[in-house]
């Protein structure tokens, strides 16, 4: 890992303007000089960067982050934002690198850790991300997929099939209505339909659902 002197200079990377602005305001301080970008692509763009922040907003820029923690001159420091991440994309972050994995709902002094973490050469885990790395395999639905779904999920797919829209399952599971547009969209993918119908027709059908 590079020595971080006086100056870190951190780029954060996130799809959403306003996203990346609150971010660039958080992780701002004293020594830190930030830049932003849309995309992972963009990052060879800032070559000087010592540190990255990935905000994974969706599968794919989860995969795409992945992707990125296989370049060999990528920034050693590396911290990423997504909820309830899979057991398996987190073992294979963990083994590519990475130094962090925190909540998209983070707060300033979260991501202050994250951020010191990196620096040091450490591992920092959100207690979310701890429970489902160590999940015992008889605790894993194994019926659906290779693919399994989060604990978080499963308690999704159980509110759709009471028809609660996306508004009503943030509110009752407490987390934002885009972190629940997230989870569909997840258990979507995973269950390899196309609507929130067909999606609890499945879950019904496999045992996910209690009926």
């Amino acid at each position: 890992m590079k020595q971080i002197t006086t100056q870190c200079h951190v780029l954060i990377v996130a799809a959403s303007s306003a996203r990346r602005a609150s971010l660039a305001h958080m992780a701002k301080d004293g020594r830190r000089n930030v830049v932003t970008a849309a995309d992972l692509s963009l990052s060879s763009s800032f070559p000087a960067a010592d540190l990255i922040i990935a905000d994974l907003g969706s599968p794919s820029a989860a995969t795409d982050l992945l992707d990125f923690l296989r370049v060999p001159d990528r920034p050693q420091g590396v911290v990423a934002l997504i909820d309830e991440p899979e057991p398996g994309w987190l073992r294979e972050s963990l083994r590519s690198g990475i130094n962090a994995v925190i909540s998209r709902e983070t707060t300033r002094e979260d991501l202050t850790l994250a951020l010191e973490a990196a620096e040091a050469g450490l591992v920092l885990l959100h207690p979310s991300s701890a429970s489902h790395l160590f999940q015992p395999l008889h605790e894993m639905d194994l019926s659906v997929s290779s693919e399994h779904l989060t604990r978080r999920e499963l308690e999704v797919l159980q509110l759709l099939s009471e028809g609660l829209a996306n508004k009503e399952v943030a509110a009752r599971l407490n987390i934002s209505e885009h972190t629940a547009k997230f989870h569909i969209s997840s258990i979507l993918g995973k269950l390899a339909v196309s609507s929130r119908t067909e999606a609890v027709s499945k879950g019904i059908r496999s045992g996910l659902i209690a009926i």
